[in-house]
């Protein structure tokens, strides 16, 4: 640390003056000491929140602050860092705390303000106001600093002290902050009612996860069919969830997927790769009427019916980041200049008038060139926060110490909608976690579970989807594909299923040998079709006890389950766990499979107070002008701590049609 010195500043004519007034009043240099000073010399330190932690470390003699070091290593490099030289040198002019700050610092300054203080106090012995030491910011009616902290933005893209230095300026009607499956569709529909339309990307490509959407069919659907169906949504979702918006997905979601299949070219007879090499490769399109299930509630639509629409696309590795970014590239052939895409460029701040409305946004390409958006409309579709780790222990605790299946999703849109006057949502959030890709045998409860340990612990008939809220009380793992938060110390969500060879007797989804060879991670390459061959990690073997090997399992552990298990099929009775008979079958023919789980979070679909046309809102439900957050930004779409599978596709359905209804809602006011 360098050390500005205040004897810098009083040597030379100010000293010279100070000592001849003394010489002047004839007292001595004896007399003067023996005065009563302000302090009590000594070196002080105290600490304030800014952008990160900022020290300030203050040496004092009987009556002045002789020398200042701050210690700002946390805060903005060329910002807060950059301020340091000029902050020191205005607290020793000034000789105390009331200094002008450094402009676009201000979130360092005050930090540094408050630290001063406190050492102040310290060097006259008056007490220390632990209260004084302020938030990352300070308290204004468009904040709500109760939803946000230093760390959360420190972990994100974005940047909270006012940019003024811009590379470039860009005049559009909309600026769609990300380009996955809702901000693509939000960019595109936009473009194609005239509006110029600019987006912004984190990543170097679009971007999305996942295979199937969903849409309602109103047309097959019968009045009372849709009334069940809402109130069956929100039963599953706990009735935390806005009705206003289920019901903006009931009346649109059929346009908004249509929209997707017409853009993209697929059709009924697409064949495979006809179109960016994706196609409709499976459907699970199906008709709600009598008694439907979910993993936790059943509800009975009677002689109603709700006809969905639910196709897959893919098949794997090509998913829906296949399909949008395909639908992009034609999108900006087709609009030329007025659909701009700035890839690498994630939005770093939004741009406000003097009554909050959005106005336009800050972009940062590669080179830390900032951009400067003038717009009409701001949709943010960044994607959620499951990656920023202080976010995730306050609003998603449940998924901290499990793996996130993406990268890159910290928050971004959350801070910047909070920033001007958003709120997030204030209940538990809602998250995805399941794993489809590491074997088949996902719900057929026939099969035996047991932890890493080799024990067994639940009542298989639990549907994977929600099986992590036991897994939390299960023991962890260090596998494959962890994320860098768990590389050391292992994560929760590791499981195996165990089955025998005759599981295509008493399967309730039987699945074919070749299928089901395609998950075998011993199986030669050429078998590992329409999977992501990194994420499979099916075994099979000829004893359980080279089974249990192959899974990482205790060998004398698994086996003793294993026993114990088929004991209690034989008897037709579960007296462990209370499994139905109907699916309690002994294992008794080689080989036998296993599928080592690992259940990680895909998504926190739970964001931003939103209304049903994408726009985000205050705590209180005021619209905040010119600002949209769609896709698992925008909420309260679920309200349930796990999101619901009763549905298929509704993730995506919802992130299609929220992206849909707010690029045409900010074309119309452009």
């Amino acid at each position: 640390m360098s050390e500005l010195s205040r004897r810098d500043f009083i040597k030379g004519s100010l000293a010279g003056a100070a000592a001849a007034a003394l010489t002047g009043i004839g007292l001595g240099a004896t007399a003067f000491a023996e005065e009563k000073g302000i302090y009590t010399p000594g070196t002080y330190s105290a600490t304030a929140d800014g952008m990160g932690k900022v020290t300030v470390t203050a040496t004092f003699d009987a009556n002045s602050i002789v020398s200042v070091v701050l210690d700002v290593a946390e805060e903005t490099p060329t910002i807060g860092q950059a301020a340091k030289g000029d902050l020191e040198a205005q607290i020793l002019a000034a000789q105390g705390a009331d200094i002008d700050g450094v402009t676009g610092a201000t979130i360092t300054s005050t930090a540094v303000k408050t630290a001063l203080k406190n050492c102040i106090a310290q060097a006259k012995g008056e007490a220390v106001d632990s209260g004084s030491v302020k938030p990352m910011v300070e308290s204004t009616s468009a904040f709500i600093l109760k939803d946000i902290t230093a760390d959360d933005v420190n972990a994100s893209v974005v940047e909270l002290e006012p940019v003024t230095d811009f590379a470039e300026e860009i005049d559009v009607d909309v600026v769609v902050a990300g380009a996955g499956a809702s901000g693509v569709i939000a960019a595109v529909k936009a473009a194609e009612m005239g509006a110029k339309v600019a987006v912004l990307q984190k990543e170097a490509v679009a971007v999305s996860q996942g295979n199937c959407s969903s849409a309602i069919i109103k047309s097959g659907s019968t009045e009372g069919g849709l009334k069940k169906w809402l109130t069956f949504a929100t039963a599953v979702n706990c009735w935390r969830n806005n009705r206003k918006l289920l019901e903006a997905y009931i009346e649109r979601s059929e346009e908004a997927l249509k929209f997707v299949c017409e853009k993209s070219g697929i059709t009924e007879e697409t064949e495979w790769k006809n179109k960016y090499g994706v196609t409709k490769y499976q459907d699970t399109s199906a008709v709600y009427t009598g008694v439907w299930h979910d993993g936790t509630q059943s509800y009975d639509f009677g002689d109603e019916k709700v006809e969905v629409f639910a196709p897959w696309f893919g098949p794997k590795p090509g998913n829906y980041g296949s399909l949008v970014s395909g639908i992009l590239k034609d999108a900006q052939e087709e609009y030329g200049d007025n659909l701009q895409v700035f890839f690498s460029t994630p939005i770093v701040q939004l741009v406000k008038d003097a009554d909050g409305t959005i106005i336009g946004c800050v972009g940062k390409d590669l080179d830390g060139n900032y951009i400067k958006f003038n717009a009409k409309s701001v949709i943010l579709a960044t994607g959620a926060y499951e990656n920023n780790a202080t976010m995730v222990r306050r609003f998603c605790p449940d998924i901290e110490k499990f793996d996130k299946k993406v990268v890159h999703r910290t928050g971004d849109g959350n801070i910047l909608a909070i920033e001007a006057g958003g709120c997030m949502e204030p209940v538990a959030h809602s998250r995805v976690m399941h794993d489809f890709d590491a074997g088949l045998m996902w719900d057929e409860p026939p099969y035996l579970i047991v932890n890493m340990n080799g024990e067994r612990f639940i009542d298989e008939e639990v549907d994977m989807a929600y099986i992590s809220n036991a897994l939390r009380w299960q023991p962890g793992f260090k596998g494959e594909n962890m994320d860098p938060d768990h590389q050391e110390s292992g994560s929760l969500g590791w499981y195996c299923q165990i089955y025998d060879n005759d599981y295509m007797t008493y399967a309730n989804g039987p699945v074919p040998d070749f299928v089901m060879a395609r998950y075998l991670k011993e199986g030669p390459a050429e078998d590992h079709v329409s999977v992501f061959p990194e994420l499979i990690d099916t075994f099979k073997a000829d004893t359980i006890e080279e089974l249990a090997e192959k899974l990482g399992l205790p060998v004398e552990k698994t086996v003793e389950t294993f026993n114990r298990y088929n004991e209690l099929c034989e008897k037709g009775e579960d007296l462990d766990f209370g499994k139905p008979a109907k699916y309690l079958h002994a294992f008794k023919t080689a080989p036998f499979w296993g599928i080592r789980r690992h259940i990680r979070c895909s998504s926190i679909t739970a964001g931003v107070l939103s209304d049903e046309y994408g726009r985000v809102t205050t705590e209180d439900g005021e619209v905040i002008k010119g600002l949209y957050a769609v896709g698992n930004l925008g909420g309260q779409f679920y309200g349930a701590p796990d999101y619901p599978f009763f549905h298929p596709g509704l993730s995506l359905g919802h992130a299609v049609t929220f992206g849909f209804i707010a690029g045409e809602h900010a074309a119309q006011n452009k």
